[in-house]
C-alpha cells in the first residue's frame, strides 16, 4: 500500500473503482501464502544481526515446493503494537491448514470467513486470537504459528501481483498482521527458505545464499516481506546512475532491461532533486515478472520495485515506473484501507504525471490528467472512501485535485508542502490539511478541505 502501493493507472477497464478493492485483496490473500511462520533459530546470520526491540519483528523458515506449489511454514513473532491490543486478527488461504497457534498470552483461536469491502473475498479466511493480556508498545508479546498446504496458481484470484507458478513464484505479501485494536506500519524481519537447487530469491534487504537456503534480513522497518522466487532468474546490473540497479528477469530483452534501468536512474535523479530528500535506498532491486496477471499491477518497497515483463519500453513503462519509483518516498506512514490512501497513491500519480512532462513534453501530462478527469467525474468526497471507491477516488480524483491545488499556490509553496508531508511523516488527510495550512494560509487549506 505505501503502502498497497499497486499502481493500476495501466489498466483500461471500465470500472475504476475497482481497482483499489483488487489490489488490496490480492495483498491481503498473498500474505498467507507464506509468511505464517517461523522458528527462533535461524543460523548464524541471525544472531550477528541486532534487530530493535521497540519493533515488531517476524522470524520466518518456509519451505517452498514451486513445481506444487506446496508451503510449509513456521513464524516466530514479537508483536510490538502501535496501540494496546487485546485481539489479534490475520488472514490464511483456504488452501493452508493452520497446524498450531501458540503463545503465553494466546487464548486459542477462532476462523471464519474473511469479508472485505462488504463482500466474500475469495479462497480467505480470517483466523482471530484472543489474548490472556493487552499487548502494549511497552509490553510486547511474543506469538508463534505453523501452517502448510498446497495452493496452484489457478487457485489464486485474478486480482493484484501473485505468480504461484514452477518457474516464478511472486508473493507481495502485505498487511501481513490485521490487529482489531492496534496497527502494526512496519515491522522488520529474518527469513530462512528452503528452496530446491537453482531457485533464487529477491526480496528487501540483505539477500544470502547458506548451507541450509537462502537468508534474507531487513532491519529496516517496512511493511511487508515481497519475495519473488525463479529457478530462470537473469540478472543485469546497471551502475552509471547515482543508484545503482539491478534487472532481474527470466529472458527479457536487453532493449527492455536497457529501458527500465537508464529510465528508473533518470526518475530517481530527478526526485531526488524535487523531494530533497533520500529515498531509504541506496541501490535498487527491479524484477519483471515473466508471467501475464489477470489483473496487471506493481508495486514498491525499499530498494525493489516489481514490474510486468510484458509492457513495451514506452510512455507508458515509464510512467509506471515513475510511479513506483515515487513510492520510495511516498510509503509507509498511510493505512491503504482507508481514506487517507490519497496521501500515498495521489501524490505518487502525479508525481508520476510531473515527471513526464518534463522528459515527454506536456501534451502526455494534459492526456493523463484528462483520463483522470474523465474518471473521476460523479466521484464522491473522500469522506465517504470505501475499497470499491479507491481507483475512482485515490488514483483519479486526488492527483486531480493535487494538480489544482500546484496551479493555485505556485510551485515553490507546492513543493515546501511536499517536502514537508515526507519530513513530518503526515500519514493522516487531517494531519495533510494542517501542514498546507502551515505552509501556505488558513483560505488554502479551507479550499482543498472542501475540495476533497
Amino acid at each position: 500500500m505505501e503502502f498497497s502501493f499497486c499502481n493500476l493507472r495501466e489498466l483500461k477497464i471500465a470500472s475504476p473503482i475497482f481497482k483499489s478493492v483488487f489490489c488490496i485483496a490480492a495483498a491481503l490473500v498473498l500474505f498467507t501464502l507464506f509468511v505464517f511462520g517461523c522458528e527462533s533459530t535461524m543460523g548464524s546470520s541471525s544472531d550477528q544481526t541486532v534487530f530493535p526491540d521497540s519493533t515488531t519483528h517476524y522470524k520466518v523458515k518456509a519451505q517452498i515446493q514451486p513445481d506444487s506449489g506446496q508451503f510449509n511454514v513456521t513464524i516466530d513473532m514479537r508483536f510490538v503494537p502501535d496501540k494496546p491490543s487485546d485481539t489479534l486478527r490475520f488472514l490464511l488461504h483456504d488452501a493452508l491448514k493452520l497446524e498450531a497457534l501458540t503463545g503465553s498470552a494466546v487464548d486459542g483461536y477462532a476462523t471464519n470467513p474473511w469479508h472485505f469491502g462488504g463482500e466474500d473475498t475469495l479462497h480467505t479466511k480470517v483466523v482471530t486470537v484472543p489474548l490472556t493480556r493487552t499487548a502494549t508498545s511497552s509490553n510486547p508479546i511474543a506469538v508463534s504459528w505453523k501452517y502448510d498446504g498446497q495452493i496452484q496458481n489457478e487457485q489464486i484470484p485474478g486480482i493484484g501481483g501473485a505468480v504461484i507458478t514452477p518457474h516464478w513464484i511472486e508473493l507481495p505479501i502485505e498487511t501481513m498482521w490485521v490487529t482489531v485494536h492496534a496497527s502494526i506500519k512496519r515491522f522488520t524481519f529474518e527469513a530462512q527458505l528452503d528452496l530446491p537447487e537453482n531457485y533464487e530469491v529477491v526480496s528487501t534487504g540483505s539477500l544470502e545464499k547458506t548451507s541450509t537456503g537462502w537468508y534474507i534480513q531487513s532491519n529496516e522497518p517496512g511493511p511487508d516481506v515481497p519475495l519473488i522466487i525463479s529457478d530462470q532468474m537473469q540478472t543485469q546490473k546497471y551502475t552509471s546512475g547515482a543508484v545503482p540497479v539491478t534487472v532481474y528477469h527470466s529472458g527479457a530483452p536487453d532493449s527492455l532491461t536497457s529501458f527500465v534501468a537508464d529510465r528508473t536512474g533518470q526518475i530517481l535523479n530527478h526526485y531526488a532533486q524535487h523531494f530533497q530528500g533520500g529515498s531509504e535506498t541506496n541501490s535498487l532491486r527491479i524484477t519483471l515478472a515473466p508471467v501475464e496477471r489477470a489483473l496487471p499491477s506493481s508495486y514498491a518497497r525499499t530498494g525493489l520495485i516489481a514490474l510486468r515483463h510484458e509492457i513495451e519500453p514506452d510512455t507508458t513503462l515509464f510512467g509506471l515506473i515513475a510511479h513506483e519509483a515515487a513510492h520510495l518516498w511516498w510509503t509507509d506512514s498511510v493505512n491503504p484501507m482507508s481514506r487517507h490512501n490519497f496521501l500515498n497513491e495521489s501524490f505518487a500519480e502525479y508525481e508520476s504525471w510531473l515527471v513526464l512532462r518534463q522528459t515527454y513534453g506536456d501534451a502526455i501530462f494534459q492526456e493523463q490528467l484528462e483520463e483522470a478527469r474523465q474518471n473521476a467525474k460523479g466521484a464522491p468526497s473522500f469522506s465517504e472512501w470505501t475499497p470499491r471507491l479507491d481507483g475512482t477516488l485515490s488514483y483519479n480524483k486526488g492527483p486531480v485535485l493535487l494538480h489544482e491545488l500546484h496551479q493555485r499556490i505556485g510551485n515553490a509553496d507546492f513543493q515546501s508542502f511536499v517536502r514537508a508531508l515526507q519530513r513530518e511523516d503526515v500519514g493522516t488527510i487531517g494531519e495533510m490539511i494542517a501542514t498546507l495550512e502551515e505552509v501556505t494560509n488558513f483560505e488554502t487549506a479551507k479550499w482543498f478541505w472542501k475540495k476533497l
